[in-house]
């Protein structure tokens, strides 16, 4: 089931009520968060957290790749990150954040949705 997704106006401002999933290494405030602790801090700030990129998935945490398992090599994807492109042909936008945008949304901020520019960098290439 995929969860109706409605314009981005380019920004997430809050985690509340989204669905998250991450790719690659996070880091917060300098400190590499593990998958079951980043799981605990959404799920305290109204998010859910899921593992797999569904079409639930409302927002996508992109950590660092570096020395990790990435599908296209070329353009340094991970599979989640070529399913957020996968997504857009079911009208479905996943927004896309990187690691200090999450920092920004976990101290109450605002940080800009990166999603056009990965489809950028995905039909680029």
């Amino acid at each position: 089931m995929y969860k109706y997704s409605g314009p981005c106006n380019g920004f997430v401002t809050t985690l509340r009520g989204q669905t998250v999933t991450m790719t690659g290494r996070v880091v917060v405030r300098g400190e590499h968060i593990k998958r079951d602790n980043l799981a605990k801090i959404i799920e305290t700030k109204g998010a859910k957290f899921k593992n797999d990129l569904t079409g639930q998935i409302s927002l996508l945490i992109h950590g660092d790749l570096t020395g990790q398992i990435v599908a296209n090599m070329k353009i340094q994807f991970s599979d989640k990150l070529l399913d957020v492109i996968n997504q857009d042909r079911r009208k479905h936008h996943v927004c896309v954040v990187s690691s200090a945008g999450f920092s920004e949304l976990l101290n109450g901020g605002t940080t800009r949705c990166l999603h056009d520019a990965v489809a950028e960098r995905a039909s680029a290439n």
